[in-house]
């Protein structure tokens, strides 16, 4: 017997024939007898069949190699083409039994990866590369020796293959590993791969710097990875893979997109109007936006006038608006983002923060001592504490070494991250260290130039995006549908454009939330719009009105230009460090206040804000609250505090009443 491709064998199963004559004269003398296997060699999972008797002749092997248009390709002999008339039966064995008369041409090998044949190979061996695969057809249970016929991208099918010695079903589940299966809607008997194109495969590789069987199996198991790994690299590659091979359709039924995310992150249900128990949300006129200002940052002097002689924060919601509005001088940053994170009680004096620095302290290193005391030979019987070291050796030696502080070999910055990401696994050694949260825990060890009070304010900041990080991504399926639902209310013509071109799932919208848009602006602007949104103002999950914001100030583009699904993902991911943060903010303020004033405000956007619907009814008094809203914080601070502002074209608002300010400042 030939010997099979090298690499690691996931499947062997001998007695596995090919018929030759089924369809004509069922001689058993005929059959082929052979072993299939699957091979995964040089990161590419491959099926190998190859008959037992190995004295024929190489030159006519049906081969896929790694590029799929290796694929050979068949063509009628002329003197045979007429002899086949209508009367050759249409099943499986009879497209195969074109075998008999025709001549192989193989297609050229773009990437030299074809593959090398050995002299004694069978004219019906065959392998192929699961990349490769469109669809496996199956028998019907009952009907004699189970039989599977695999077509190829091309639409190439290769012989039918029948398991007298054992059943298929073995060889099926080895394939539900390394791709997705799924019954074809037409036919029962035809298993459909999803999603297995070798084009989407190379751009995930260019990703992620390391081999992929394709978007949906990286994504499953490791939905960071795929999204954190120069996720803007992919343009012209993805378009094509979420297509049917068949060139004359132009875009893949949203019934099926939605089958591919749905597999990809189980639980995604975008189209709430379809799924029972949500509100539909109808649209309404949500009136013009408001003109947003902005204010200059909260300065040194100004944040110590709202302290007491013991060093206890005198108005809480002032502070709090301040900095909403304009963000806090760098100076001020060290001190007032452990109040923002929740590190310090606002309430807490200076010597109560002093009592839990030191005792924070402590606990912080004696859980270092943990991993730090760890032996070599502990470490080789502790598999966990092993990945997640080596994944954060491997983040912390990328992550913003552009900046000052992390840049250089051995750098005293990228040390900090990598002992206190360490140290965060033994704090939370379920979670442990997962792709993304070196992003979150840069900006706040830069800003705090202290491992202790940096651990404790990345505790916190993991407190609220812990769930984007779980193994279940619960945090980030609600998040998308969420985000789906204030994208319908602010405009459903462009959310019914997105969907129209399969984007309707918004999942370009993954890594600005999952690290909190960490990639999508400059450094200095993270520091600013990461302090705004950590006031909790003006409502829950502003960051959603933030994607809402961004969105929409492309969304002429998108439509007028027609971006279709690869453009519109290009697109959004090009914007990277293109936004300006100032405008954004106050444009997702504007949108607040736009829902926060619309008296009709269904039911679920008020949830996802945190809005409680007011009693005051369309007849009420024009002198009371016409929002028709409240929020659960303080609207009546957010709405009547005056204070220096920029507007929009960087002037100075003159016109400030500093009564209004003076009752809110501490004298």
């Amino acid at each position: 017997m030939a010997a099979p491709p090298s690499g690691k064998v996931l499947y062997e199963q001998d007695g596995v024939f090919i018929h030759p004559s089924c369809g004509k004269n069922d001689d058993q003398d005929n059959y082929i007898s052979g072993v299939l296997r699957v091979i995964e060699k040089e990161n590419e999972v491959i099926v190998d069949w190859r008959p037992q008797d190995d004295t024929l002749d190489t030159s006519n092997i049906l081969c896929a190699g790694k590029d799929s248009s290796s694929v050979v390709e068949w063509t009628p002999a002329p003197k045979e083409k007429s002899s086949r008339g209508a009367d050759r039966p249409n099943n499986y064995e009879a497209e195969w039994d074109m075998v008999t008369t025709v001549s192989f041409k193989k297609k050229p090998h773009s990437n030299g990866g074809a593959t090398n044949h050995t002299n004694g190979e069978s004219t019906w061996s065959f392998l192929f590369s699961l990349t490769d695969l469109k669809s496996i057809k199956q028998n019907k249970e009952g009907m004699g020796w189970s039989y599977l016929v695999f077509c190829l991208k091309d639409d190439v099918k290769l012989p039918a293959l029948h398991f007298h010695h054992g059943d298929s079903k073995l060889f099926i589940k080895c394939l539900e590993n390394h791709v997705v299966l799924r019954e074809s809607p037409q036919d029962k008997l035809i298993l459909l791969v999803n999603s297995q194109n070798k084009s989407l495969s190379q751009s995930f590789e260019n990703l992620l710097d390391e081999p992929s069987y394709g978007l949906l199996q990286k994504w499953k198991k490791d939905p960071y990875t795929v999204t954190m790994g120069r996720f803007s690299k992919v343009t012209n590659y993805i378009f094509d893979s979420f297509r049917l091979s068949d060139p004359s359709t132009q875009r893949r039924p949203p019934s099926e997109m939605a089958d591919f995310l749905n597999d990809a992150i189980p639980g995604l249900k975008i189209n709430q109007q379809e799924e029972p128990g949500f509100e539909v949300i109808t649209r309404l006129d949500l009136g013009e936006q408001p003109e947003v200002s902005r204010r200059e940052p909260v300065s040194v002097e100004e944040w110590a006038k709202n302290m007491d002689s013991e060093g206890r924060i005198l108005n809480v919601d002032y502070i709090k608006q301040s900095i909403f509005k304009g963000g806090l001088c760098h100076t001020l940053r060290k001190e007032a983002w452990k109040f923002l994170l929740g590190y310090f009680p606002w309430n807490s004096t200076k010597e109560e923060r002093a009592n839990l620095q030191k005792r924070k302290t402590d606990e912080y290193f004696r859980m270092k001592l943990q991993w730090k005391s760890v032996s070599e030979e502990q470490e080789k019987r502790n598999s966990r504490l092993r990945d997640y070291r080596s994944l954060i050796e491997k983040d912390v030696n990328r992550t913003d070494r552009t900046n000052k502080f992390y840049e250089g070999e051995d750098n005293p910055g990228l040390i900090l991250l990598h002992d206190i990401l360490m140290t965060y696994c033994m704090y939370d050694f379920d979670l442990g260290y997962v792709q993304g949260m070196s992003d979150l825990l840069s900006p706040v060890l830069y800003v705090m130039e202290n491992e202790v009070d940096a651990f404790w304010c990345f505790v916190s900041y993991m407190d609220q995006m812990h769930q984007n990080f779980e193994e279940q991504m619960q945090g980030m399926k609600t998040q998308l549908i969420q985000l789906s639902t204030l994208l319908r209310l602010l405009d459903s013509g462009f959310c019914s454009y997105l969907e129209s071109q399969d984007s309707g799932y918004l999942y370009f919208c993954f890594r600005w939330l999952l690290i909190r848009f960490k990639r999508e602006f400059s450094f200095q602007d993270i520091l600013r719009l990461w302090e705004v949104m950590w006031t909790g103002l003006p409502c829950q999950n502003f960051h959603l009105l933030l994607c809402c914001a961004i969105l929409e100030s492309e969304k002429q583009q998108i439509m007028e230009k027609q971006y279709g699904f690869n453009e519109i993902l290009k697109h959004i991911n090009e914007l990277s460090m293109k936004i300006d943060v100032e405008y954004i903010l106050c444009k997702a303020e504007a949108i607040s206040m736009q829902m926060m004033d619309c008296k009709e405000l269904p039911q679920a956007v008020s949830e996802i804000l945190g809005i409680e619907s007011s009693s005051v009814t369309p007849d009420s008094d024009a002198g009371e609250d016409e929002s028709g809203t409240v929020l659960s914080c303080p609207t009546s601070l957010y709405q009547s505090i005056s204070t220096p502002v920029i507007a929009a074209n960087g002037t100075r608002d003159s016109t400030q009443q500093m009564s209004e300010m003076q009752s809110l400042a501490p004298a």
